[in-house]
C-alpha cells in the first residue's frame, strides 16, 4: 500500500530518537511536512537531516506548563496550522514502589499524558474533518512489570484518554487511535539491551523470537494518519511481535539471535 500524506502538516513530539524519529522519517517519506520536537536540539538536528523533505524543528521540554502551546505554535509559524499530531514525547523510569517519591510519579506523569493531552488541546482549533491524532502508548498499559508502575499508570491512562478524544473527535471526522510499543530497540532500552543476559530474556518473552524495531512502528503510526485508516476511530494497535498475546515469561523456540 502506497500511503501519500502529501503537503498535510505533521506534529512528532519526542522526534529526537527512537520510536519519534522513526515515525517522523516515515510521515516525511510519504510525502507530509513535519515538525520535530523534543528537548534534545542536537538530535532533532539530526534527525531532521535524514528527512525526506521540509521540516522544522522546536525545542521543548515537556516539563514546562506551556510546552503544549508552544509546540502548536511552531507548527503553524512554520506550516500555517496542523493536520496530524504524533504524540510520542515521554520517559521511561522505573523504581521499586516504597521508593517512589510525589515527584517522581508527577515527572511521569506530566510528561507521558499531560504532555500529549495539552498538544492535543492546542491543536484541537486547527483540527477538521481527516485530520489524525496517534498517541503512543504501550504493552505495558495492560502487561506492567516490576518497578514499572508510575510507567504503566501512564500508558494505561493514554489508552484511556484516546478513547475519550474519540468519543469528543468522532463526529468531527477527526480521528484519535492509540499504538502500543512492545519491546523496541531504542535508547529507551539501550541500557537493559546493553547485558546479554537482559536481551535473551526480553526477546525469549516475545512470540516473535526477536525486539521490534522503531521502523515499524513508524510504518502503523503513519498508516493511521492517512485515509487508508479512515474508519479507525479509538483504537489500540498492538506492535509487539507478540508479547500481549501470549502469557509467557518464556516462548518456547524463541532466539535473541539476530
Amino acid at each position: 500500500m502506497d500511503i501519500r500524506l502529501d503537503g498535510r502538516r505533521a506534529i512528532v513530539t519526542g522526534a529526537a530518537s527512537g520510536i519519534g524519529a522513526a515515525i517522523a522519517q516515515s510521515l516525511s517519506e510519504s510525502g507530509a511536512l513535519v515538525l520535530l520536537t523534543d528537548r534534545n536540539a542536537v538530535g532533532l538536528q539530526t534527525v531532521a537531516a535524514s528527512l525526506a523533505g521540509p521540516s522544522a524543528q522546536a525545542v521543548i521540554d515537556f516539563m514546562d506548563d506551556d510546552a503544549g502551546v508552544r509546540v502548536v505554535n511552531a507548527a503553524v509559524e512554520a506550516f500555517g496550522g496542523v493536520d496530524i499530531v504524533i504524540n510520542c514525547a515521554g520517559v521511561l523510569e522505573t523504581a521499586p514502589f516504597g521508593e517512589i517519591t510525589p515527584s517522581f510519579f508527577d515527572r511521569v506523569m506530566k510528561i507521558n499524558v499531560r504532555g500529549a493531552y495539552m498538544v492535543t488541546l492546542a491543536a484541537f482549533p486547527y483540527l477538521s474533518r481527516g485530520s489524525a491524532v496517534v498517541n503512543i502508548a504501550s504493552g505495558n498499559a495492560v502487561l506492567a512489570s516490576p518497578g514499572g508502575s508510575a510507567y504503566a499508570t501512564s500508558k494505561g491512562a493514554l489508552v484511556s484518554m484516546t478513547r475519550g478524544m474519540a468519543a469528543d473527535f468522532s463526529p468531527l471526522g477527526i480521528r484519535v487511535n492509540c499504538i502500543c510499543p512492545g519491546p523496541i530497540e531504542t535508547p529507551l532500552l539501550e541500557t537493559a539491551l546493553a547485558d546479554p543476559a537482559m536481551k535473551a530474556l526480553i526477546v525469549g518473552a516475545v512470540p516473535a523470537g526477536r525486539m521490534g524495531l522503531a521502523s515499524e512502528v513508524g510504518a502503523v503510526a503513519t498508516f493511521l494518519a492517512s485515509d487508508a485508516a479512515s474508519f479507525m476511530f479509538g483504537a489500540s494497535i498492538n506492535v509487539d511481535g507478540g508479547t500481549t498475546a501470549v502469557w509467557s515469561p518464556a516462548v518456547p523456540g524463541a532466539s535473541a539471535e539476530e
